[in-house]
């Protein structure tokens, strides 16, 4: 097949090397060029005309964000590669193709040029996410230098400690991740925003649940607890102002 042009956009010169030694593994990915910030992607992309454009959030003199709706008139296909996954439903309005969160792995790199590989084939590729629908669904825990992915479905429920965030692990993330809770360095309220709101409820200022693991709830003396499976023993407190929320939003499994 016809060769694919790449440019990378990245502040961080050894994120670019990273990036450029990870895509020479596709013998169809022709890398154009390189920028350093913002200004200098939107005048690649101008000038050299890639078909795909590989770009950082997160840039000096101009957004990734603000590089790709510029662009938007040149139908290059815009990926985001960046450590911060709470902009993803933004990256996805400029109609990106795809969203990869550092450190990127070799197989979801893979996923991503079959897909920009395909769209050179029928046209532009739709952008991965269903209309209507947050395009994540997955967690980025981060505490100190480790660094965590976390599917939605593995979260339990989170708690605000001491200013961080104690994610607790379902049954099933925990047979994933080895242990029963993580902390991220990201607060609670930071996280509430990145969370979508058709699964996770605030239980209280303190707390937010999994509204899919719901299995039983009951008020005694006005206060109203929750049960969430796997959790029998540990029944979770919600404020007054959020029991009629969650009364209306939870359903019997």
């Amino acid at each position: 097949m016809d060769s694919i042009r790449a440019v990378i956009a990245d502040d961080e010169p050894a994120a670019r090397r990273k990036l450029r030694r990870m895509l020479d593994a596709f013998a169809f990915i022709d890398i154009v060029a390189e920028a350093p910030d913002g200004d200098a992607a939107l005048q690649l992309i101008c000038e050299r005309k890639p078909d795909v454009a590989f770009l950082d959030i997160e840039m000096p003199e101009m957004t990734g964000m603000e590089v790709a709706k510029r662009a938007a008139a040149s139908n290059v296909h815009i990926v985001f590669v960046t450590a911060y996954d709470h902009f993803a439903v933004k990256a996805f309005e400029t109609q990106a193709v795809d969203y990869l969160l550092k450190p990127v792995s070799a197989d979801r790199l893979a996923r991503c040029i079959e897909r920009i590989e395909k769209g050179a084939r029928t046209g532009r590729p739709a952008p991965d996410h269903v209309e209507g629908h947050s395009p994540i669904t997955q967690l980025t825990i981060r505490h100190g230098a480790a660094v965590r992915i976390v599917e939605y479905d593995h979260i339990a429920w989170l708690e605000s400690v001491h200013g961080y965030c104690r994610v607790w692990l379902s049954e099933s993330g925990q047979l994933v991740h080895k242990q029963n809770s993580l902390i991220s360095d990201i607060s609670l309220a930071q996280t509430s925003s990145i969370l979508p709101e058709a699964q996770f409820l605030r239980a209280s200022r303190s707390t937010i649940i999994n509204a899919e693991l719901v299995v039983s709830h009951c008020t005694a003396k006005r206060q109203m607890s929750v049960v969430l499976d796997g959790f029998k023993n540990q029944p979770i407190a919600v404020s007054r102002r959020n029991a009629s929320l969650l009364r209306q939003r939870w359903a019997p499994r």
